[in-house]
């Protein structure tokens, strides 16, 4: 056409075009922008506007960008939207330059949540970072961080289980308008013995001495005290922690008591703890308890069983005669039904403790569970244990415990035609059963009735197992017999006490809470590992006093 002639022989066009191209190290001189009739062309007469535009559009290699425009161009496109603690430094920052520049002091600087709970975390560790981390940048005064501690609820005004401190759980219970299930824990913990002054509560602590007896009225008091203690050896060497938690996510657990004790405690004065905080403090604030967990070890697991067997008008009860089922739980007034749990994860351990513990050979008809399986299992070239699992093992590593009764180990004691191996199915029976009975707690995918079957077959199966040895017995009481070939009584009574505790619970949501989820890993003792184990990090050995001073800061 002769619109397209007309640009073809242009001569303007044609010379532009012919005209080579710049080598590709001046590439970067060539102007981005046609300045003749562009208004910004007039504002950058302005210098102060030109370095800014030249610092923006200069993409040089040689001259360095400035942080604070690459800095402010970020934040500006949300890029710091999940750091909220450099976005409350960064306030902070800015508020005290502002100060600055006034002559104003920094007296009541507004620190965001965020922020102020880094700088606790902080100041935890160690308060000489605190005060670098000061000396630097802008923070709260280690002062400052103390009198928060003072103010906030986490600070145990008695460290004995009492009225106030549960109430302050009731609090945040309120708080959010929180009417559902409540799981109580416990645990015990070794302590470095030591007796100390302290000044919030006004009296020597580090004994099992109420703080009433350990009162410090005059100086002339503290000798006496102490001398009292050490003759009737009333130094802690252990504490026992009791907690509460709502069984939701992202809910913190609540310490409600640290009980110093000298590691000696029975079953007795534990249930005494139970029934104080059920029957005289839960029912009075109303707060639903539904679970008491431990960790299993005797006098916790005699101490729940005194709780289950308090006879009330009414209890929560799941009945079949023709199978010799009969589990049942109290029904506290203004509370709820009460089920006793045992942690799973150390539920676990105590599975694979019993296979390695080399005291009894775990027998099932013509095969067993023993040692050498899983050496073999170990020795696999595609093995997920490692050999520290197996050889030199540490009895207490929940890692692996979890690798021993994974569906991957599991997996390997199979052919390629899914048949068990040879020699290996005593073995692989008791890996399936007691993973089923640990995985109803922790499988977070499965419906609660998964979990029940789940926990049907794994009560079953025990009993069962134990009805086949105390038949073998009675054929060949000089080859076999309880003690020998099967679980400790007291695993035994762990892994039934498992299997019925989720029965229960089930129900237990069903009938009185059938709105809130129903989450039974939540269940159990591990928060009080949890809390312990962040202790342990602050500090690897501290007396009684020191856990008090670490309380808010976990």
């Amino acid at each position: 056409c002769l619109e397209c002639s007309t640009i073809r022989y242009n001569p303007i066009l044609c010379n532009k075009i012919s005209r080579p191209l710049p080598l590709s190290i001046n590439i970067k001189y060539t102007p981005k922008y046609y300045w003749e009739d562009n208004p910004l062309k007039y504002l950058l007469q302005n210098l102060d506007l030109r370095d800014m535009w030249n610092t923006l559009n200069n993409e040089s290699e040689i001259q360095s960008e400035n942080p604070w425009i690459t800095l402010a161009d970020k934040a500006l496109k949300g890029a710091f939207k999940d750091t909220p603690v450099f976005t409350g430094l960064c306030e902070v920052m800015g508020n005290a330059i502002e100060r600055k520049l006034r002559n104003k002091c920094k007296k009541n600087l507004k620190y965001s949540d965020e922020f102020t709970s880094f700088l606790v975390i902080l100041g935890g560790f160690s308060s000489r970072a605190l005060d670098l981390f000061r000396q630097n940048l802008e923070g709260r005064t280690i002062q400052s961080i103390r009198q928060l501690r003072r103010n906030s609820e986490d600070y145990l005004t008695n460290p004995d289980l009492c009225y106030e401190n549960v109430a302050r759980f009731k609090r945040l219970v309120d708080s959010i308008q929180y009417d559902g299930p409540v799981a109580a824990m416990t645990d015990n913990t070794k302590l470095k013995p030591r007796l100390r002054y302290s000044s919030t509560f006004g009296c020597i602590i580090g004994s099992v001495f109420s703080i009433e007896k350990t009162k410090i009225n005059v100086y002339a008091d503290i000798p006496n005290i102490i001398n009292e203690i050490k003759n009737e050896k009333a130094i802690a060497k252990d504490v026992h922690a009791y907690m509460l938690q709502i069984p939701l996510p992202k809910f913190p657990p609540i310490v409600i008591a640290l009980i110093p004790n000298k590691g000696d405690d029975n079953s007795k004065t534990i249930s005494q703890l139970h029934k104080k905080l059920i029957q005289e403090i839960a029912s009075q604030l109303g707060i639903h308890i539904l679970s008491i967990g431990s960790d299993g070890a005797i006098t916790e697991f005699q101490a729940q069983k005194s709780i289950i067997d308090i006879q009330t008008p009414q209890r929560l009860s799941i009945r079949e005669p023709s199978l010799n089922i009969h589990f049942s739980c109290p029904i506290f007034d203004n509370i709820g039904p009460i089920v006793r749990v045992q942690d799973p994860k150390h539920a676990k351990k105590t599975a694979r403790n019993a296979i390695v513990s080399g005291a009894r050979l775990l027998t099932f008809g013509t095969s067993s569970a023993r040692y050498d399986h899983l050496l073999t299992l170990i020795n696999q070239h595609d093995s997920i244990m490692y050999k520290n699992d197996v050889i030199k093992l540490d009895k207490q590593d929940d890692a692996a415990a979890y690798r021993t009764f994974c569906s991957e180990n599991l997996k390997q004691c199979l052919t390629h035609e899914f048949q068990v191996k040879e020699g290996m199915e005593g073995f692989t029976i008791y890996l399936f059963i007691m993973g089923e009975i640990v995985d109803c707690y922790l499988n977070r995918i499965i419906s609660p009735i998964e979990r029940i079957r789940m926990a049907t077959t794994g009560y079953f199966f025990l009993h069962l197992w134990r009805f086949h040895i105390e038949n073998l017995y009675q054929k060949y009481p000089n080859f076999i017999s309880i003690k020998q070939n099967f679980l400790a009584e007291q695993s035994f009574a762990i892994f039934t006490s498992l299997c019925e505790s989720m029965l229960l619970l089930v129900k237990a949501h069903r009938d009185y809470y059938p709105q809130i989820p129903f989450l039974p890993w939540l269940h159990g003792s591990e928060s009080c590992e949890h809390f312990f184990g962040v202790a342990r990090q602050i500090n690897s050995d501290f007396d009684f006093a020191e856990l008090i001073q670490m309380l808010p800061k976990i």
